[in-house]
């Protein structure tokens, strides 16, 4: 993986942490999809073109798992 590739994976499991901990709830699980929902709901709400950029990538890779 290139340096470029791994500073772009820890950013997005740095919004993926930050999202599902404003989201989650003592003693609830988490779907996929309610995951998804809340990065697309941030990276719309967002006016960084860094976070939506983000945003896109960690849905695209939590989208793959889904397949």
């Amino acid at each position: 993986m290139k340096h470029d590739e791994l500073e772009d994976a820890d950013e997005i499991y740095l919004l993926l942490g930050k999202v599902v901990t404003q989201i989650v709830q003592p003693g609830e699980t988490l779907s996929v999809q309610q995951i998804i929902g809340a990065l697309y709901r941030t990276g719309l709400r967002s006016e960084n073109p860094a976070i939506q950029q983000a945003c896109d990538n960690a849905i695209r890779l939590l989208a793959k798992k889904l397949n």
